[in-house]
């Protein structure tokens, strides 16, 4: 009776200390025990984006004489600039973000038109585009975790040459790698449609960014 009483005794106090040994971390004997340290929890981001762009617009003049059905004029242009700028994330509450970003894009215009006589003419020049975004952007994953995948979804402002003028919906998703440290790297998709100078437009960009966390 008296081993027992000794061995109930003996289990209260273990358990009453677990908690506090459990914040110390094993040492060498004769050494104090450290505190565990707690993990650094990084909830904004601000990245730069570097990538490619493919972008087009066109428009085609077609009649249907039935059963006929031809086009005897319009336009096609392509442009594939080279993209780079900032952006930050600005978290709001748990997997909700803010993310504001200014994307400057460089490259030639190819434009090319047809007239319904048949005569075809082309064209191309350089061109540089500024385009401030503002996206709402849900992660997928807690902060410390090593890998986090995103989606965005928000709009742009296109300012082009000679003070044009366009708008476009973005939509797309991508993933933040080494999440949990100070540093890390992200990779975007974005479809990109709307109206740019008059005429429809729609775009597919290619992002990979060095990330800062804090």
């Amino acid at each position: 009776m008296r081993n027992a009483l000794k061995v109930l005794v003996a289990s209260l106090a273990i358990a009453a200390a677990a908690p506090a040994v459990a914040q110390y971390t094993f040492t060498q004997p004769g050494q104090a025990p450290q505190p565990v340290q707690q993990l650094q929890v990084w909830n904004n981001v601000a990245r730069v984006n570097l990538g490619v762009g493919f972008y087009n617009s066109g428009w085609y003049n077609c009649y249907d004489y039935y059963p006929y059905y031809s086009c005897d004029s319009g336009s096609y242009t392509s442009y594939i600039p080279f993209l780079v700028g900032p952006q930050i994330d600005f978290n709001l509450q748990g997997m909700n973000n803010i993310s504001i970003g200014f994307t400057v894009a460089l490259g030639t215009v190819n434009y090319s038109y047809c007239s319904s006589f048949g005569i075809c003419s082309s064209a191309s020049r350089s061109a540089t585009v500024w385009e401030p975004t503002i996206d709402y952007v849900a992660k997928f994953g807690p902060p410390t975790q090593d890998t986090v995948g995103r989606f965005r979804v928000g709009g742009g402002m296109y300012i082009g040459p000679n003070s044009t003028l366009g708008g476009a919906f973005r939509i797309g998703g991508g993933a933040s790698f080494l999440n949990s440290n100070r540093l890390g790297i992200g990779l975007d998709l974005v479809l990109e449609g709307g109206g740019f100078n008059g005429y429809w437009i729609g775009g597919l960009q290619l992002l990979a960014s060095p990330e800062f966390h804090f």
